[in-house]
């Protein structure tokens, strides 16, 4: 999930012009942070990878996310959380890849449950616009998840979790990616998110000084990539 990942350079500047130029498909539902420019993204970017994003050469069209970096981001990580289960605080788990790190989310809500935390399910199996025929939240393992036609969906929309906010979903801190952890710190939240290179939102949310703590890493590896960083989190906790 770190090291060379298989998120293209050229697609993590893609993204990053995209979202400059202000295309919804990019801000996850961070669009109020805009204007913004690529250098300004591009340098926290490195900052967060350890890497230089415009020195690419030799990279194999592959991007770069130094291992250390993301363990001391998982670091900064695990007070949060463990402050959550202290507090018997209410989090919520959300994500837009029902693949790759959900497995790992599951996990650690389970284990976060287990020491106080109060996970929160909310509006299961309810049904929103913004797709055609549109679209239900369903949870797996108390991790929100975006369902079309009877199939968990890959999606970077913050309208599921704008949807939940604005219908009374209730947390002190939430966790997951794309438009689920964008949408909650649009609202002020506190989120730990996961974070690929080509994130760009959550990345300028991060540079901007929101409360998100990030973990930046390939964020669709097969489910049993992400391990090693569920037992990291959990014996921490």
């Amino acid at each position: 999930m770190v090291g060379w990942i298989d998120t293209p350079v050229h697609d993590v500047h893609r993204k990053i012009r995209m979202l400059v130029g202000g295309d919804p498909g990019t801000t996850f539902g961070l669009g109020d942070l805009l204007p913004a420019t690529t250098e300004e993204i591009v340098e926290a970017l490195n900052r967060l990878a350890d890497w230089d994003f415009l020195g690419t050469n030799g990279s194999g069209g592959k991007s770069w996310v130094t291992p250390a970096a993301t363990v001391a981001q998982i670091e900064l990580a695990i007070p949060r959380l463990s402050e959550a289960c202290a507090r018997g605080e209410r989090v919520f788990f959300g994500t837009g890849h029902p693949t790759g790190p959900l497995e790992m989310y599951a996990r650690v809500a389970q284990a976060m449950n287990d020491r106080g935390a109060e996970i929160v399910r909310f509006a299961e199996g309810e049904s929103y616009e913004g797709y055609i025929n549109g679209a239900q939240i369903r949870y797996v393992c108390d991790v929100a998840c975006v369902s079309m036609s009877g199939d968990l969906v890959h999606t970077h929309s913050p309208r599921a979790m704008e949807f939940l906010l604005s219908n009374g979903l209730r947390a002190d801190l939430v966790v997951g990616d794309h438009g689920f952890t964008g949408a909650a710190l649009a609202q002020g939240l506190d989120a730990v998110a996961v974070v690929d290179t080509n994130d760009p939102a959550l990345v300028l949310a991060w540079a901007r000084g929101l409360k998100v703590t990030p973990i930046l890493c390939d964020d669709n590896r097969p489910a049993a990539s992400y391990e090693a960083l569920a037992r990291f989190v959990i014996e921490r906790l």
